[in-house]
């Protein structure tokens, strides 16, 4: 499944590390809006993404991934509304190896 938005996600798999990397960067047309424009698209964005879980049944294998997804904009967004975060940087994210990380991968891949 897509999750259009303004972050786009990969992943580092290395399979001799312990875990996996999520890379998160901010697409350049939402850096590109003032910061009222880029918490209301982030806003939109955590909406969308809020309503595609519930469309999905709890068995669905992409449920999981974006549950993850979620989770990590929902802890932007305050640092987003603050101003506080880097947009043109790369964020990157640490994750074990388990069914949750597969998950995000299958809905990455």
């Amino acid at each position: 499944m897509l999750i259009d938005g303004p972050l786009k996600i990969g992943v580092l798999d290395q399979p001799e590390m312990p875990g996996r990397e999520l890379h998160l960067t901010f697409t350049p047309e939402f850096q590109a809006l003032d910061q009222q424009a880029q918490v209301a698209q982030f806003q939109a964005y955590l909406q969308t993404l809020q309503q595609q879980i519930h469309s999905l049944k709890d068995d669905d294998q992409n449920r999981a991934g974006m549950l993850i997804v979620q989770q990590i904009a929902e802890q932007l967004m305050p640092h987003l509304q603050g101003g506080d975060l880097e947009l043109d940087e790369t964020i990157v994210v640490e994750m074990g190896r388990d069914e949750s990380s597969l998950s995000l991968m299958n809905l990455l891949g």
